[in-house]
């Protein structure tokens, strides 16, 4: 007895049903995909969004923070300038690490926005807080060793001038293959300079107010903790074996860097930079320490911001020294 149901109208009939399984499944999962493309492309939005919110709470901030310099106290300027700058850098880093989802047009929006902050401040910096310049007379003037630079005129082509006393300033300028100490008598409290010398070796034993590193090639700088900042620019094969509350570092290379600092070093236009913690020992250096404030158990090192450097992984404007390579004693600078 036939049915009228044959094999071939089975499987037709089970052909039509996978066929229409799989384009159901097909529409699902395209509907899902344009679901996910729908969140995705939100969230892209959100994420720009929040990104303008915090780039632009940001940039308010730190434009405020430049707009009050004047009214800041002298005394508390380098501290206002190095915050103002520490604030540049976090900014930067934000930048860098929303690249992912920020549009190439909006991420050179916010650089040349973060390049022009930059500048402002040091542009303003300068202007209330102008480096002290070195002068020069015709006819010396007796003063106090503890509160003139020391001078000397060499035969070198960048030190071609007859150097006399600078007033107010303590340090030493345009020395070349000497030995120099200063003492905490003569340091304490002081504005100090280091200017113009090759092939030195300069012990600060106390701990001076600033201090002002400058055109320095082939030096070797010992200090003791300088209670505020310590400004380092056109350092060439030196090693600086230095303590401070802030390190600005500009335009130097091949230098070692032996540091303690309280706060984040800044560096910019620097390269072959390298750093080990500060290890420097001499007679009252405990009684420095304790007389500025510093705890010596509490090192930032390691904390050092490039302004040459956005990215989020490590600059390679600077390393730190393998242990073994440190220099553990320091005698045979005495």
């Amino acid at each position: 007895m036939n049915s009228g149901i044959t094999l071939d109208s089975v499987n037709e009939k089970t052909n039509k049903l996978n066929l229409l399984t799989k384009r159901e499944v097909e529409r699902q999962l395209n509907l899902q995909k344009r679901k996910d493309n729908k969140d995705l492309l939100v969230a892209g939005n959100e994420k720009l969004e929040f990104f303008e919110t915090i780039f632009t709470e940001k940039r308010s901030y730190i434009e405020n923070m430049i707009n009050i310099s004047k009214s800041v106290p002298v005394n508390e300027l380098p501290d206002h300038f190095n915050e103002i700058l520490k604030e540049i850098v976090t900014l930067q880093k934000y930048v860098a690490a929303s690249s992912i989802f920020i549009r190439n047009y909006d991420m050179q929006r916010c650089q040349n926005v973060l390049q022009e902050l930059t500048v402002k401040t040091k542009q303003l910096e300068e202007e209330l807080l102008p480096k002290k310049k070195f002068s020069f007379k015709n006819k010396m003037k007796q003063k106090s060793k503890s509160t003139e630079i020391r001078n000397k005129s060499i035969d070198d082509v960048d030190f071609k001038l007859k150097i006399e006393p600078v007033k107010s300033n303590t340090g030493f300028l345009s020395r070349c293959n000497e030995k120099l100490t200063l003492n905490n008598s003569e340091l304490f409290k002081k504005d100090v300079s280091l200017e113009k010398m090759e092939s030195c070796t300069v012990f600060l034993k106390g701990s001076p107010s600033t201090l002002h590193l400058n055109h320095l090639k082939n030096c070797n700088i010992f200090s003791g903790p300088v209670s505020t900042s310590i400004f380092a620019e056109n350092c060439e094969n030196c090693t600086l074996v230095i303590a401070c509350q802030q390190l600005r570092l500009h335009n130097s290379k091949n230098t070692d860097i032996y540091l303690y600092v309280t706060s984040r070093a800044i560096m910019e236009d620097c390269k072959e930079i390298r750093v080990a913690p500060y290890n420097w020992k001499y007679e009252s250096i405990a009684s420095d320490f304790e007389n500025v404030g510093f705890d010596t158990a509490v090192n930032n090192w390691t904390c050092i911001d490039d302004f040459n450097w956005l990215n989020q992984k490590h600059s390679p404007n600077w390393k730190e020294i393998e242990d073994v390579e440190r220099i553990q004693n320091w005698n045979h600078y005495l």
